[in-house]
């Protein structure tokens, strides 16, 4: 299965622009009672971001919905809709995902953070905040990660797996597959990528 190292790195061509100044981006997962989610991405731009990015997706929604299905290939996704606020240049997008959550050994539906001591602040009984810095952007993106888990998830607990990462665990009745929630940061930084084409249009 895909990590988000391997993710990065198959997105590397399109991670091309210089993010600059300090950026932050939002990203929701939102998971219902039979494992399914719901994703939504936001984030505001400067004016060259806004640039660089418009030209390459911002435009092309066709060619962001493909390059996220290309980098997602084991998850089928549907329901894309992308809107864009050129007053602001913000956008919001938005997807739906199958079978989201994995079941242990044990019975347990799990949710993997694919972090090691990963910082989650419990917002309530069943939402939580994760805020990354991915290295591959110098600490210039700041990714503020909302996971929403069912309202039937039951003694919901954060643990760890048997390499020392962060996992979510809790009980429900209805079964599902595999996901690993982290897994998203690298599909979504394809979002705020430019691909070559940004990479020199900078450059002009």
């Amino acid at each position: 299965m895909k990590t988000i190292k391997t993710l990065i790195a198959a997105c590397a061509l399109m991670l091309c622009f210089n993010i600059g100044a300090q950026s932050q981006q939002k990203i929701e997962m939102r998971i219902d009672s039979i494992g399914n989610a719901k994703l939504t991405v936001s984030m505001n731009m400067n004016a060259q971001q806004w640039q660089v990015w418009n030209s390459n997706y911002g435009n092309n929604p066709s060619a962001l919905k493909r390059d996220i299905e290309r980098s997602m290939p084991a998850y089928f996704l549907d329901d894309f809709k992308l809107e864009k606020d050129d007053m602001n240049r913000s956008f919001n997008l938005s997807l739906n995902a199958y079978g989201v959550c994995e079941i242990n050994k044990r019975g347990k539906w799990i949710v993997d953070t694919d972090q090691k001591n990963a910082q989650l602040t419990e917002l309530t009984d069943h939402k939580y905040m994760l805020v990354s810095s991915p290295p591959e952007y110098g600490g210039n993106l700041q990714q503020t990660f909302i996971i929403e888990l069912p309202k039937d998830a039951k003694g919901i607990k954060i643990d760890k797996d048997a390499y020392g990462k962060s996992v979510f665990e809790f009980d429900m009745d209805a079964p599902s597959s595999g996901f690993n929630f982290m897994r998203w940061a690298g599909i979504f930084l394809i979002v705020i990528g430019g691909g070559l084409a940004g990479k020199d249009l900078l450059k002009k």
